[in-house]
C-alpha cells in the first residue's frame, strides 16, 4: 500500500488515514484536519486511553493492545495507506498484552522491541507497521498549524536573563539525548533545577513549584524556564513533545518566566488558545529555531 500525497494546495481528498489514538486532544485534531483537507479517516481509540465519542464526523472502534491482529484486519479491509501514532499512553508490561489469537503470531516481534526504553519499543512499533505496507506518518506532516512555530505566541516576551537560561536549557537537552531521557528540563539562576524523567512534564513542574513554596528555590524576576525539545534522533513520526494549557497552568504555578519550545519539534494544539492561556498568565512562550 502507498500513500496518497498531498497535492499542492495540501489537500489531501482520497488519502485514507488511520490514526491510532491514545488520550489527549491531539488525537481529535488530527481527525479534525484530515478531515478537512479531504482524507478518509478510521479512529482506532486504544482502550483506557481515548473515547470513541470525541471523534464525531468519522468512523471509530475500540482495541485493545491485544487485539492488534483484529486491528491489522480491519485497516487492510479499508485499504487504509497511512497510519498516525497520537496522543498520551502509558507504556505497558508485555506480560500484560493479553493477546487474542490473531495476536499471537506477532508476539516475538513486540517481545524484542520491549527489550529496551521507550525510544525502542517506538521504533519497534514503528517498524512493525511499516512491515505490514504502511506508511508511518508524523502529526506535523497531517496538521501542521498544531506544531510550534518560531517565534512568541503571544505578548509577553523573554527578559535577557530567561534567554540566557533557555539556551543552557537547549543545551542540556542535546546532551541529555543519548541516554533516551530529558525532553524537558527547568533552568534558572545558571543552573540547572529539574530534569525530567518518567515522571513526565507536569510532575516535574509540581516538583519545582514544591521547593518554591517550601522556600527552597527562589526565583528572580523573569528567571525560570521550562524548556522542551524532543531528543537528538528521536523519532517524531510518533514520539513528538507536546505542551498545552496544563503545562501553562503548571509553569505559572511554580513562579516560572515562560516555555522556550523547539520550534518544529514540540506540539501545541490550538495556537491561538495557548496564547490567550500565556498572556493570562502572564508568561511568554516562544518557538525557538
Amino acid at each position: 500500500m502507498t500513500a496518497n500525497p498531498a497535492d499542492a494546495t495540501g489537500k489531501r481528498a482520497g488519502l485514507r488515514l488511520a490514526i491510532l489514538a491514545g488520550s489527549g486532544e491531539y488525537p481529535v485534531h488530527i481527525a479534525r484536519s484530515a478531515m478537512a483537507a479531504g482524507a478518509e479517516v478510521y479512529v482506532a481509540a486504544l482502550s483506557g486511553a481515548a473515547e470513541i465519542g470525541d471523534f464525531s464526523g468519522c468512523e471509530a472502534s475500540e482495541y485493545r493492545l491485544g487485539q492488534l491482529g483484529r486491528l491489522l484486519d480491519e485497516l487492510k479491509r479499508r485499504q487504509v495507506s497511512d497510519i498516525v501514532m497520537i496522543g498520551a499512553l502509558p507504556r505497558p508490561s508485555f506480560g500484560a498484552l493479553a493477546p487474542e489469537l490473531s495476536t499471537l503470531k506477532y508476539l516475538p516481534h513486540f517481545a524484542r522491541a520491549f527489550q529496551g526504553g521507550d525510544d525502542h519499543l517506538l521504533k519497534g512499533v514503528v517498524a512493525f507497521f511499516e512491515g505490514q505496507g504502511f506508511r508511518v506518518s508524523s502529526p506535523a506532516e497531517m496538521a501542521p498549524e498544531i506544531v510550534a512555530p518560531v517565534g512568541l505566541l503571544g505578548r509577553t516576551a523573554p527578559a535577557p536573563v530567561a534567554r540566557e537560561a533557555l539556551q543552557r536549557g537547549f543545551d542540556l537537552l542535546a546532551a541529555l539525548s543519548p541516554f533516551d531521557i530529558g525532553q524537558g528540563a527547568v533552568v534558572a539562576d545558571h543552573r540547572v533545577i529539574a530534569v525530567e524523567a518518567a515522571e513526565g512534564t507536569d510532575a516535574m513542574l509540581e516538583r519545582v513549584g514544591g521547593l518554591v513554596r517550601a522556600g527552597r528555590l527562589k526565583l528572580g524576576k523573569g528567571d525560570g524556564v521550562l524548556v522542551k525539545a524532543p531528543k537528538q534522533g528521536q523519532d517524531l513520526r510518533v514520539d513528538m513533545p507536546a505542551v498545552g494549557p496544563d503545562t501553562i497552568a503548571h509553569v505559572a504555578e511554580a513562579g516560572l518566566a515562560g516555555i522556550a519550545i523547539r520550534a518544529g519539534g514540540v506540539l501545541i494544539g490550538d495556537r491561538s488558545r495557548l496564547a490567550t492561556l500565556a498572556d493570562a498568565a502572564g508568561i511568554f512562550v516562544e518557538g525557538v529555531a
